[in-house]
C-alpha cells in the first residue's frame, strides 16, 4: 500500500491555482470563438452558415463552457482535489478527536 499525505495549504494554494486556469480556457476559448466569428462575418451563402452550424453544435461548448467543455473539466478536476482534501482534513480532526477522547 503508498503511502499517502496532504499538505493542506499547499494543496488549497493548487486548487486556486487549478480554478485560475480554467478561467484563464475559458477566455482564450471566448477570444477563440470571437475571432473565429470576425474572420468568417464577410462571409455570405451555406458555407458561412455551415461553419457557424458547425462551431455552435461541435466546438463552442467545448472551448468555452464552465460545465461542459475543457474550462469545466479543469474545474472538476479542483473540485475532486478539493474534495479529496477536505475529507484528509476531516479524517484528521476526527482521529484527533478520538485520541483525545480516548486519554480521557
Amino acid at each position: 500500500m503508498a503511502n499517502c499525505r496532504i499538505i493542506n495549504e499547499s494543496v488549497k494554494s493548487a486548487v486556486e491555482s487549478i480554478k485560475g486556469l480554467a478561467g484563464q480556457y475559458a477566455n482564450v476559448g471566448q477570444t477563440f470563438e470571437s475571432s473565429f466569428k470576425a474572420a468568417i462575418a464577410d462571409m455570405q451563402g451555406e458555407a458561412k452558415d455551415a461553419l457557424l452550424e458547425l462551431f455552435d453544435k461541435s466546438y463552442k461548448d467545448f472551448v468555452t463552457s464552465n460545465e461542459s467543455g475543457i474550462p469545466g473539466m479543469i474545474n472538476g478536476m479542483a473540485s475532486l482535489l478539493e474534495a479529496n482534501r477536505d475529507n484528509f482534513e476531516k479524517v484528521d480532526a476526527q482521529i484527533a478527536q478520538s485520541i483525545r477522547e480516548g486519554t480521557k
